[in-house]
């Protein structure tokens, strides 16, 4: 039987009475079987996929989020950025202003203080009072109060603008001086004139400041 089995055949005599068939006829019948079919996933399988689907989904949406707020913060703080420098840059130009303003205005004030000195170096000796040629003149100043000087009648007109412009209750240049009756204005453009010349020859005469 085993000598049957391992060379192709039963031996007779046996009490086998299946009939034989060869190995190689049995695997030609094999492909005569039904192949089975895939059985469609579970619904638990599926729904797992599903989850993991969704949790991928939401993870890529996260990272999405956080690579747009990343990137929302550095524009924030490169906008804050430019902002400061601005900032910085502005407040350094104001300081440059305020300080060139400074230098200007103290330019200007001792440019001015050099000029009433200037003015007043240039005043004459005031005259006496029994000279036959002098005369005194009375400005009225805006706030009430009265400056007075003898003057001669040659004297020139620039000479009383001075004497006024050292007192420094207004600025040169700002205002004229009138004569009320009759009524004459002066102003420093006519400085070149002498008193005499003006019609100043009273021995006192009264005058008033008004501003321009």
């Amino acid at each position: 039987m085993l000598e049957a089995a391992m060379f192709g055949g039963i031996p007779e005599g046996t009490g086998y009475r299946f009939p034989y068939t060869p190995h190689h006829q049995f695997m030609q019948n094999e492909n005569h079987y039904p192949r089975p079919v895939p059985r469609p996933p579970s619904p638990s399988l599926q729904a797992q996929r599903l989850i993991r689907e969704q949790q991928d989904d939401e993870y890529l949406a996260s990272l999405a989020a956080d690579r747009e707020k990343e990137m929302k913060a550095i524009e924030e703080a490169e906008a804050r950025r430019v902002q400061e420098e601005v900032a910085r840059k502005a407040a350094l130009e104001e300081e440059r202003r305020k300080e060139e303003e400074s230098r200007r205005k103290l330019e200007e004030e001792q440019e001015f203080e050099r000029l009433l000195a200037a003015k007043e170096a240039s005043l004459a000796l005031e005259p006496s009072s029994n000279d036959e040629n002098a005369v005194t003149l009375l400005v009225r100043m805006p706030d009430g109060s009265r400056r007075g000087r003898r003057f001669l009648k040659s004297d020139k007109l620039h000479a009383l603008f001075d004497f006024i412009d050292i007192g420094r209750v207004v600025k040169p240049g700002t205002y004229r001086l009138v004569r009320p009756y009759p009524r004459r204005a002066f102003s420093d453009g006519e400085g070149a004139l002498t008193l005499n010349e003006l019609g100043l020859t009273s021995k006192q005469e009264a005058l008033f400041l008004e501003l321009i």
